[in-house]
């Protein structure tokens, strides 16, 4: 009996330094993009896109924190291009949209160094300042599609343009840091800010312009807002 006591202990007690440890937040917000380095097609003016993530950390100890994240978000930028009819007279610059990735998933794990505020009169981590590095991979998906449009409803067919320039789906390698700051509105629920600029160097097929936007590498910038959910909290 009294080996089934210890034994039934042993397994609580770890299984609270295990929820202790663990925590999940999902945040979302914005992003902006870099021009895409190596294509043929950059675009001079950011585009704010959306950004989410879910992310799960595991508190190593309590200057130490390791994890990972899955993202979702867009790169999307604007240009102008300039027109001209057959005769080369212009048709004055008009507006288009470069979309990158239409959905652009990365798988990330991350290591974070922390650094903790206790709670006055309470023996957990009120809040936290962390910073750390991120690598991973990432997966683009887009449909290599242009879409056409008149400079007006009286322009001739044979004087569209280019308004939206879609580049081919695929993947790559990512590497990033984020830095953030979490506080706990109690010993399990808090809010979370982070800010996690990435590089991603990303490999497709695309046969048009031979193959000029095939290989490209783009900066991102996520910033988001979330909430946090600790499994237990930890005493350290």
């Amino acid at each position: 009996m009294k080996s089934i006591l210890l034994t039934a202990g042993a397994m609580l007690l770890a299984g609270g330094i295990f929820a202790q440890s663990f925590e999940i937040g999902l945040n979302g917000g914005v992003s902006t993009t870099s021009k895409p380095h190596k294509s043929l097609y950059q675009g001079n003016d950011l585009v704010f896109n959306y950004a989410t993530e879910l992310n799960l950390k595991y508190n190593i100890t309590e200057r130490w924190q390791a994890g990972g994240a899955v993202g979702l978000t867009q790169w999307k930028r604007n240009d102008q291009w300039t027109l001209a009819n057959t005769n080369n007279s212009s048709l004055g610059a008009q507006d288009v949209q470069l979309v990158l990735a239409r959905h652009a998933v990365s798988f990330a794990l991350q290591l974070n160094h922390v650094i903790p505020f206790h709670a006055p009169y309470e023996d957990y981590v009120k809040s936290a300042l962390y910073v750390g590095i991120s690598a991973g991979g990432v997966v683009v998906g887009n449909d290599g599609k242009v879409n056409y449009s008149r400079v007006n409803p009286n322009t001739p067919a044979e004087y569209t343009y280019a308004s939206q320039y879609n580049f081919e789906g695929g993947y790559g390698a990512l590497f990033g840091f984020q830095v953030g700051y979490s506080y706990y509105l109690n010993e399990r629920w808090g809010i979370n800010l982070d800010i996690a600029p990435k590089v991603a160097w990303v490999r497709t097929i695309d046969n048009r312009q031979g193959g000029a936007n095939n290989d490209y590498n783009v900066w991102y910038w996520p910033a988001t807002l979330g909430i946090h959910y600790r499994l237990g909290f930890a005493r350290y």
